[in-house]
């Protein structure tokens, strides 16, 4: 998560003038996967009762198809994924006033893929998404603590767990938000429509 301090984005100028190619500025916007930088991200589902559901997650990586992340399939995240494949994403750094926010169609992404991004997880990810289960839940903490380190030593390389799954958010509408500490805000509003990205400045 981006701390205080970081200048991370205050060279990846949102202007006055609209972009041609959002999707690439969104890529600018946002850290590499193997970067120390990666954001969490609040992600938006529709729940399976109609109610908007809202935790954060971990960007695994972004490109020109959208943002992946990757998760426990038992989650109630996928369960809603599953009944309504949409989702939003938003990500703030409020130490330089930026804002993105990304809304879009979900698809899950390949085993080889989320696989390679469990290859590329720390030590620590690796065994929560072994041991992050419900049962484990109901244990005391020196209960679960003792589990923790008795899998950790048992299993000094690991596979990802069969129900490690990740998703791709592909964006059809990206809106960037630009603070001004003497002025005012501004966002640029992208929206997709037949292929083709058309853009509005809208006030902050």
């Amino acid at each position: 998560m981006i701390t205080a301090g970081t200048t991370f984005g205050s060279d990846v100028d949102v202007t006055d003038v609209l972009v041609a190619d959002p999707i690439a500025l969104m890529v600018r916007w946002l850290p590499s996967h193997d970067s120390e930088l990666r954001p969490l991200a609040a992600l938006s589902t529709i729940g399976l009762d109609g109610i908007p559901s809202l935790r954060h997650v971990l960007i695994s990586d972004r490109d020109a198809a959208g943002l992946t992340f990757h998760t426990d399939e038992a989650s109630a995240k996928v369960a809603e994924i599953v009944a309504n494949p949409v989702a939003a994403m938003a990500v703030a750094w409020p130490e330089v006033g930026r804002q993105l926010v990304v809304r879009g169609i979900v698809e899950r992404v390949t085993p080889a893929e989320a696989a390679a991004v469990y290859a590329q997880r720390s030590r620590y990810l690796q065994l929560l998404a072994w041991l992050n289960t419900r049962e484990n839940a109901q244990l005391d903490t020196a209960a679960r603590q003792h589990l923790w380190a008795e899998f950790d030593a048992a299993h000094p390389t690991l596979d990802p767990p069969p129900r490690w799954v990740g998703f791709r958010l592909r964006p059809v509408t990206l809106t960037f938000w630009r603070g001004d500490p003497i002025g005012q805000s501004t966002r640029q509003h992208y929206t997709l429509s037949d292929g083709r990205w058309s853009g509005r400045i809208l006030a902050g």
